[in-house]
This record gives C-alpha cells, structure tokens and sequence, in this order.
C-alpha cells in the first residue's frame, strides 16, 4: 500500500516537474521574442535616423551630430538587446592596442592643453562637441561588426541623398524661395555644410550600393549629388570634387606606390603649416589670386600668415585646445605682424592642419600624423573598391580641411566619421536592378 503511495507521489512529482520546465521554457521563449522584437525595433530606428540625416543637414545645417548620437544610441542598444554585444570586454576583441592608444591620446591631449588655454570652458564645450560624433561613430562601428546593418539602409541613404540634393539644388537654382519665412536661408553659403556631407557620403555609398547591382540608382546617385556641389557655393567641395577624381585616377596604380605618394603629400601638408602662410604668399601669383577672389583667396593667404606666425611662438605645445577663436585677444597677437594681425579675429584659420598646430602644437602634429599613417595601413589590407573610395575619401577630407571649416566642428567631424564608418562596411550581395 505504501509502496504503491510512494510510486503515485514520484509520477506525480515527475508529471508536475516536467509541466514547471516546459512553463520555463516557454517563459524563455516569449522573453527572448520579446527582446528580439525590441532589438528589431531599435535597429529601425537608429538606421532610420542615419537615413534621415542628409535631409535633416539640409533643413538644419548643423543638426548631424544630434542624428549621429541618437542613431548610435539606438543600434548599440538593439545589439546590447539582442544579446550580439555583451556588457563586458568581448567588443574590444580583435582592435589593435596600438590604435587604441592612438585614440586614448588623441582625446586625453587636447583636454590636458586647456590647462594653459586662454578660455578653457569654452575649450571644454568645443572638445564635448568634437568627441560625441567619434564615441558616436566608435559605438556604431562595433555594432556593425557584431552585427550588420539592414539591407534596405544603404538604398535608403542614397535616396535621401538625393531628396536632400534636390532641396538644396531647388533652393538655389529657385533664388530662395523660402528666405521670407526663414530669413537665415537668404544666402548659398547655408547650403554648404550640408552640400559638403553630401559629397563625403557619396563615395562609400556608391561602393556600398555598386554599380553592377543598382545600374540605374547608382549613376543617378553619382550625377546628382556632383550637380549639386557644382551650382553650390561650396568651393571646398568642389576641391575636394577634384580631390577625389584625382585620386581615382591615381587609384590605378600599384598601391604600395600610390600609398607613399599620398604619405608624403599629407605628411608634408602636416609639417609645413608653421611656413605655410609665408609660403603660399610668396608662391602663388597675383592673377591667381584675383582669378580666385570670389573664395576670398587674398583673405585667407593674410588668414594663414597669421595664425602660421603664432604657430611659431607656441611650437611645442600650442596655445591650447579650441583657443582659434580667442586669438585676437590672445597675448600672442602683440607679437604678429601688424599688416595681418586682424585676421586673428576671425575665429579659426580656415584650415585644420594649421589649426591643429596652433592649438596643440608638434605634440598635435605627430598626432596627426600617427592618425594618417594608420589610415593607410589599415587600407592596405582592404579590397580593391575599399580601398580605392578609402583613398578618395582620405584625400577629399585632406583637401577640404586645408582651406575651409573650423577643425572641431560637430558637423564637420560628424560627416567624416560617418563617411569613414560606411567605408568600414562590406558591399551588400544581392540581384542586379536597373
């Protein structure tokens, strides 16, 4: 009887252990649907965002790197959701710690340098401006090699790219229609943040997208945005235009050549800067000059004799980081040439290489020049598109930041980072269209 009790009560047991694991089971199910629906949704969402940037940028020329962040924010949450990057060290796996050390560096310095910069809140302020877009870019790069972006992002971008494109190209060609509701959109030159982070996309997109693969929306893509930038008022996009032609041509060669021309060229463009202001005075003609005075070429040559002369006075380690803005009150303009001295006032010297040294000195400049050797590494093992829209995109940004744009802008720090992080990406494989 007993015994018979004792077994009823095990098959019971068994009965309602086996009901409680399947319970569990099917509890672990649901929850891992549920955060695989909400990683579904985040991962929408932040792409959606990066989508939506181009027309964002042409509305509010300096809202990309609110777009950046959010869209970074939402996909590093959907890979944290679905459980594609963990919450320990496993997404550091495979970066170098050389080019961990470099990024290290290249944060801590210029906040050290605001300890003997003339306005250091200010500095502070600029320096958060110019590290949200990288730790933006930095998070978004890890979430797409744990895991890669939705197929439809790419032909998404190009299409905005060109609604964007159109916007401002009806703008301009349309004399401004809009300026009596917006009197801030009366002049082209607003225009030229956006045009400018439309022509840095425009490389990696098109790699991205393919030619063989989009036969039609790629040329349209291509003939678009380069129409764009052509009727613009930008003329650094249209020297970095010509920047990245060149470079497409040169692309052709052997690598290991191209690779030591293009080092010397921007090695040189780095460690010329405290003369360059003379230099380009004493080199470049006065027909030249007045050939091109419609981009204000007389102002920025007294521009750079300038600031090239405080670089000479701070060599080592400059006037601090973000002082560019300050210089005209700076000590140090006693000191400078009185026939160029008001040009300190202007705000930065409308090139990011002769800013660096003003700011952060040589200390800066080998920095610099670490950063730009490492690119070239890094594209040396990439294919041969990867490594041709590289290229092109490097020397575009080379181009563009030697003679516009102050060098710590979130817009302008936005686009490059971005530009760089799609180049990062594998072309999607799918039938051709078209």
């Amino acid at each position: 009887m007993f015994a018979d009790y004792e077994e009823d009560g095990k098959q019971k047991y068994a009965v309602d252990m086996q009901g409680h694991m399947n319970s569990e089971a099917i509890s672990t199910r649901l929850i891992s649907g549920k955060y695989r629906n909400i990683s579904i949704h985040l991962d929408n969402i932040g792409h959606g965002l990066i989508v939506f940037l181009p027309v964002a940028m042409a509305i509010a020329n300096r809202s990309s790197p609110l777009f950046l962040t959010c869209a970074a924010l939402f996909v590093l949450a959907s890979r944290l959701a679905s459980g594609a990057i963990g919450l320990d060290r496993s997404a550091l796996k495979g970066q170098r710690t050389g080019a961990l050390i470099l990024v290290l560096c290249g944060l801590a310095y210029p906040l050290i340098s605001l300890g003997w910069a003339i306005r250091p809140a200010s500095g502070l302020f600029a320096w958060g401006e110019a590290i949200l877009p990288v730790v933006s870019i930095a998070a978004l790069v890890v979430s797409w090699r744990a895991a890669p972006p939705p197929r439809w992002m790419v032909g998404a971008l190009a299409g905005t790219m060109l609604i964007a494109a159109g916007l401002i190209a009806a703008e301009i060609l349309l004399n401004f229609p809009l300026r009596k509701l917006l009197p801030d959109r009366a002049n082209a030159f607003v225009h030229n943040r956006p045009v400018v982070t439309l022509f840095l996309l425009l490389g990696p997109v098109l790699v991205l997208l393919g030619y063989r693969r989009q036969r039609t929306l790629f040329p349209v893509l291509l003939l678009g945005i380069v129409a764009t930038i052509l009727v613009s008022d930008s003329e650094a996009a249209k020297l970095g235009l010509l920047a990245a032609t060149g470079t497409f041509a040169l692309s052709y060669a052997p690598f290991v050549w191209v690779k030591r021309l293009l080092a010397v060229i921007l090695l040189g463009l780095i460690w010329i800067q405290p003369f360059f202001g003379g230099t380009i005075a004493r080199s470049v003609p006065d027909n030249v000059i007045e050939a091109t005075k419609a981009g204000h070429s007389r102002e920025r040559i007294e521009l750079w004799q300038a600031f090239s002369d405080v670089t000479r006075h701070y060599p080592i380690f400059g006037t601090g980081f973000a002082s560019s803005p300050h210089m005209g009150s700076h000590p140090v303009a006693a000191e400078i040439n009185p026939a160029y001295r008001e040009m300190l006032k202007v705000g930065h010297p409308h090139n990011a290489f002769l800013q660096v040294w003003v700011e952060l000195g040589a200390v800066g400049a080998l920095l610099l020049t670490a950063l730009v050797l490492w690119v070239l590494k890094c594209l040396s093992g990439a294919s041969a598109d990867i490594r041709r829209v590289g290229l092109m995109t490097l020397m575009s940004v080379s181009a563009i930041a030697l003679v516009s744009h102050g060098a710590w802008q979130g817009w302008w720090i936005s686009a490059v980072a971005l530009a760089t992080a799609l180049v990062t990406l594998r072309p999607f494989h799918s039938k051709p269209t078209g």
